[in-house]
C-alpha cells in the first residue's frame, strides 16, 4: 500500500505517515485506504469534561440547610405560588452557580429552595416571598 493513497476520513486530506493522525483536522485513527474504510479506534472527537462548580463544605451545606428549614418552619411552611416557583427556577437555570439541581453558592437543592416562601437567592437574584392581602383583607386580590 502506498502512503499517498491514504486519506483522512474527516477532511479527505492526504496522510503522509502511518500513525493515522491528520495534520489538517487532527482526526485520530480515521483513514480511508483506496476509498475503502478501515476499522477505526474512535470516530467521535473527544470533548473536555464539563467543569462543575465547587460546592461548599458538607458542614456549611448542613448549616445552610438547617437555617433554611428553621425559617421555613417559622414561616408556617408556606410555599410560593407555582408561577413564582417556575420563575425562580428559570432564573436559576441561567445562573453560572447552578450545578445539576444544586446551587454551588449555598449547596441547596434549588427545586426545594425555590418553592419555599421564606427563602431567597444567596446572590440576590430573587427575594423572599411575602403573601400580600387585597383590600378585602383576605383573598390577595385587588
Amino acid at each position: 500500500m502506498d502512503q499517498l493513497d491514504q486519506q483522512c476520513k474527516e477532511c479527505s486530506a492526504r496522510l503522509f505517515c502511518n500513525d493515522c493522525m491528520c495534520s489538517m483536522c487532527g482526526a485520530d485513527n480515521t483513514i480511508k485506504e483506496n476509498n475503502t474504510e478501515e476499522e477505526t479506534v474512535s470516530d467521535a472527537p473527544v470533548s473536555p469534561p464539563e467543569v462543575e462548580n465547587k460546592m461548599p463544605s458538607v458542614f456549611k451545606q448542613a448549616k445552610n440547610f438547617a437555617r433554611s428549614t428553621v425559617r421555613h418552619i417559622a414561616n408556617g411552611g408556606q410555599s410560593v405560588p407555582e408561577n413564582l416557583k417556575n420563575a425562580r427556577l428559570e432564573i436559576c437555570s441561567g445562573c453560572d452557580k447552578l450545578s445539576g439541581d444544586r446551587c454551588s453558592e449555598c449547596g441547596c437543592v434549588v427545586s426545594i429552595k425555590a418553592a419555599w416562601a421564606s427563602e431567597e437567592c444567596p446572590i440576590g437574584k430573587w427575594e423572599r416571598y411575602e403573601q400580600t392581602r387585597g383590600k378585602c383583607g383576605g383573598c390577595g386580590g385587588k
